[in-house]
């Protein structure tokens, strides 16, 4: 049987009417590297109005892919943010 590994873009409450698939994975490891190259989750979400002011952008992004992947792992979803990410796990026959 082979995984493969879906990536949805949802709302803060995981509904799945708003859910939006943004690619289907072959590994949880290349599912987890999309989100984390690409996700759509404000920086101010995640960090401090005042580390926010006195940290660089680069350096802010470089600790959010962190957090994200760290959550992602974790629980294939992250939470509590305006966007959120899930990764479905769909198990594909391969001989159908």
């Amino acid at each position: 049987m082979t995984q493969v590994f879906v990536v949805y873009e949802t709302d803060a409450w995981h509904t799945i009417r708003n859910r939006d698939c943004k690619g289907i994975f072959t590994s949880k490891r290349s599912a987890i590297n999309a989100i984390v190259r690409n996700f759509d989750i404000d920086l101010d979400e995640l960090f401090e109005p005042d580390y926010i002011a006195k940290t660089s952008r680069k350096r802010l992004r470089e600790e959010a892919k962190k957090i994200i992947r760290r959550e992602l792992e974790d629980n294939f979803q992250t939470q509590g943010y305006s966007t959120n990410y899930d990764i479905e796990v769909w198990n594909v026959n391969d001989w159908g």
